[in-house]
């Protein structure tokens, strides 16, 4: 019980920092703030280097600032104004950018643009520069003599006012990739072979370890409407052993819960105090919007909203939505390959302390095909997309369940290339449909 308590807290405190570092790097401000703040020290430093330290000798090169007080202020209020209007400009094409990405892309879509440290780092450089050239600027007034003038100071202005221009060159560069469809679904697709990479490796399924036994039972509700962003599966095992008891979960990262719902339920063979509720109640982190940190689902869902932006009547792409079908693809047989994490949590005896509603291969199959199926039910060039790559992963399937999955999917397919109008789109779909499950049988070993 001793060892499974400290690789919980272990556990738990490293999920914790995950959901703080989660929270931080959605913070567009962040990064500027620091990099600001970072830079007002750097400039107080500078000044005071400048000024007693005997950097005047270096005003003797031909790259450092030589000019006198007089010149030096109206050398930083010009660098100052410019920086100024540079930034209202970054501003400007970023609100150019996240208008058309939120109506051909999705809204959702902005968080990736927000969570993007090249960005938050190309904004904070603009804020810094401003502000550093504030703070010399302020320092310099006219009654200076030449050897009081802080040149070296004044020359890292003009330094970073140059870096600020090349740095504009390549924000630009980045906001028109990221208007490019392909450029996003590739970062989403990433995003989420991150997220199956990272998932604990397990099975979905009841493992079969020992069960606490328990008669006295306690249903938990949650006491706040939202979605649920985190699960604190390693606090509930450490609560579950300090109590020999079994803990329920009957929600996962993702779903939306109602105040009031019973979520969790809690079964113990001894009594348990009164103050039990509070503590498994802060386990379940409840939110506004959804979180990637344990919702598979989360990424998956931003490549359908632009699979399905992509096959609506006003822009109707079909070769964006094709991506995004290889890319889902490429994603289900990664989750199959990689397994998905446990419905189980058991401490280090092997006795089983907490159940887990946990998302199955079935089940994201669905959240990735279903809805861009629907939405292409008169598109036969995606319904043929959908079969060709289905058959691909039922030639992978490691289970039986998975292939019996794909082949509903595939039916399904079947089923609507023979509604389409035109005999050569009925044709094309069908066989593409038949192929895919003489594949998958195949691949099953059952007879085709």
């Amino acid at each position: 019980m001793r060892g499974c308590s400290r690789r919980s807290r272990r556990t738990s405190d490293m999920t914790s920092i995950r959901v703080v570092i989660a929270w931080l790097r959605t913070r567009l401000w962040l990064i500027p703030l620091v990099m600001s703040a970072f830079v007002v020290a750097v400039a107080y430093l500078v000044l005071f280097s400048s000024l007693s330290l005997g950097f005047a000798s270096l005003s003797d090169h031909w790259w450092v600032f030589s000019g006198d007080a007089s010149t030096a202020r109206d050398l930083l209020a010009t660098l100052l104004s410019g920086m100024i209007t540079m930034t209202s400009l970054v501003v400007s094409i970023t609100m150019v950018v996240l208008s058309l990405a939120a109506g051909q892309l999705g809204p959702r879509l902005i968080w990736n643009f927000i969570e993007d440290r090249q960005i938050q780092i190309l904004i904070g450089l603009f804020v810094a520069t401003i502000m550093y050239t504030l703070i010399v600027l302020r320092s310099i007034n006219e009654e200076l003599g030449p050897d009081r003038v802080p040149h070296v100071a004044i020359t890292a202005a003009s330094l970073l006012v140059v870096t600020c221009l090349f740095a504009l060159l390549f924000y630009v560069h980045k906001l028109a990739r990221a208007i490019i469809s392909d450029t996003m679904v590739n970062k989403v697709a990433r995003r989420l072979e991150r997220a199956i990479a990272e998932r604990p490796m397990g099975r979905s399924a009841r493992v079969g370890g020992p069960l606490p036994s328990g008669s006295l039972e306690r249903s938990i509700s949650i006491d706040e409407s939202g979605y649920v962003q985190w699960v604190d599966y390693a606090a509930l095992c450490r609560i579950a052993c300090r109590h020999d008891a079994l803990v329920t979960v009957r929600v996962r990262a993702g779903q939306f819960v109602v105040r009031g719902r019973k979520c969790i339920e809690l079964q113990s063979g001894t009594a348990v105090p009164d103050d039990i509720e509070r503590t498994i109640r802060a386990t379940v982190v409840i939110g506004d919007n959804r979180s990637p940190e344990q919702d598979l689902e989360y990424s998956i869902r931003q490549l359908v909203e632009i699979a399905l932006r992509a096959l609506s009547p006003g822009i109707n792409d079909v070769f964006t939505a094709a991506a995004v079908v290889d890319r889902l693809a490429a994603a289900m047989e990664r989750v199959g390959r990689h397994s998905l994490p446990p419905a189980e949590h058991v401490d280090e005896r092997g006795t089983v302390r907490v159940l887990a509603d946990v998302s199955t291969w079935e089940g994201l199959l669905d959240a990735a095909f279903t809805r861009i199926r629907q939405s292409a039910a008169r598109q036969p060039a995606i319904l043929v997309q959908l079969a060709r790559r289905m058959a691909d992963l039922a030639e992978v399937a490691p289970s039986d369940v998975q292939s019996h999955a794909l082949v509903k999917h595939l039916e399904v397919l079947r089923r609507l290339g023979s509604k389409l109008d035109e005999q050569s789109d009925r044709d094309e779909v069908e066989g593409a449909a038949s192929a895919a499950l003489e594949r998958a049988a195949r691949a099953s070993g059952r007879p085709g």
